[in-house]
């Protein structure tokens, strides 16, 4: 018999323009021989660049790392809307405007916390819908609440350029979780009395993992390395447990160890990722145990 050992982690992948989220997902199930596959942090259709990826066991990881911030660049055409808001939508309105001098006022004034409402083309449920089909259906909106966000830092990138009743631009800027920008983009127009949508979203960072650190989702093969469940948890504290105290964290017995975190991570002595324990009272509770996963086959 030989044992396979099935892949385990993370992957960063750059997504191409014109495929949803959920399509990667499909296309990486293929590639890796899973089902386990998901992502943390969907896209929209026409955004591209950072998605991350978890693999089997780093599947359970990523509701560590859908709370990270985000930093976007975008396109943005002043005097021209689309229904979806962005640049794939059909126009549905135009506002001429002759200059828009006060737009960098308005960047300044924009960062910090905010509430923001999804857009109608959303993947946000109403009572167990999605906006957007809704809209397809042709069926009246139902009221939505708004939801706190943060924009932390905010700019232009690119030279204002005029266009054919209106002008382009190119902003950059670093938000929470959760933030669409082709909303923003409409709210920052109508600060400016006109009217807007997105002519590119590309994500180019997600919490600690940048552009540099994707895979072109082409180019992702069965071999393509992942990274470790345990640096994927960069931001929290470790604790290496060997013996005795490796079989307990197995078994999700609680442990007392020196630290005040809320939460940390449990590693082996090879840097596996074991569990990740919660801070109770004056000792730890295990939120998430991993176990490596292995099958038979016969030679």
């Amino acid at each position: 018999m030989v044992k396979v050992t099935i892949m385990n982690g993370i992957l960063i992948i750059d997504k191409p323009t014109g495929l949803s989220s959920h399509a990667c997902v499909a296309r990486l199930r293929r590639v890796y021989g899973t089902k386990k596959v998901g992502h943390s942090g969907t896209l929209d259709v026409e955004a591209s660049g950072v998605l991350v990826l978890g693999v089997n066991q780093g599947t359970k990881v990523l509701s560590y790392l859908n709370q990270d911030d985000k930093v976007y660049r975008f396109g943005i055409r002043f005097g021209q809307e689309t229904d979806t808001l962005d640049h794939a939508g059909e126009i549905i309105r135009h506002v001429p405007i002759d200059n828009i001098d006060g737009l960098d006022a308005a960047l300044a004034q924009c960062v910090g916390p905010l509430l923001q409402y999804p857009p109608a083309y959303s993947a946000v449920k109403v009572d167990g819908r999605k906006l957007y089909d809704y809209v397809r259906r042709g069926l009246p909106l139902p009221m939505t609440e708004a939801r706190p966000m943060t924009i932390y830092s905010l700019k232009r990138v690119a030279d204002i350029e005029p266009v054919e009743n209106g002008f382009e631009t190119v902003l950059e800027m670093s938000v929470s979780k959760g933030f669409y920008i082709r909303k923003f983009a409409q709210d920052l127009a109508q600060m400016l009395n006109t009217v807007a949508h997105t002519t590119m979203i590309r994500r180019l960072q997600a919490g600690h993992y940048a552009l540099a650190e994707a895979v072109p989702l082409e180019a992702v093969e069965a071999d393509t390395p992942l990274i470790t469940m345990g640096d994927a948890l960069r931001d929290l504290p470790a604790e290496v447990v060997t013996g005795a105290d490796a079989l307990y964290v197995s078994h999700g017995r609680p442990l007392v160890f020196k630290q005040t975190a809320p939460l940390l991570k449990v590693l082996d002595a090879s840097g596996r990722l074991l569990a990740v324990y919660e801070k109770s009272d004056h000792h730890y509770r295990p939120r998430h145990v991993f176990q490596t996963m292995e099958s038979e086959e016969p030679l």
